[in-house]
């Protein structure tokens, strides 16, 4: 699987993990990435990709796939402070 799937559509609005997404402004959108995981937030990604297209959004969720993904596949105990889990 590549690290950002390509697919058009994503789930309708009404499925998408964050209500009323398709009005929340950027900022908005934003506050609400860091409670989500992979799955939600390729579906945010697909959905922005093919109906707002908002540049920033974009790189935000991007961003923070690449973030949660680099962290699943490090496994645990990699990284952070203290001794390991």
């Amino acid at each position: 699987m590549e690290l950002f799937d390509n697919e058009t559509g994503g789930p309708p609005t009404e499925q998408l993990p964050i209500a009323d997404y398709n009005h929340l402004a950027g900022r908005t959108a934003e506050s609400y990435f860091p409670g989500l995981g992979t799955e939600e937030l390729a579906d945010l990604l697909r959905y922005e990709r093919a109906h707002r297209n908002r540049l920033p959004i974009i790189r935000s969720l991007t961003a923070r796939l690449r973030l949660l993904r680099d962290r699943e596949a490090a496994g645990p105990g990699a990284g952070g402070y203290g001794p390991p889990a």
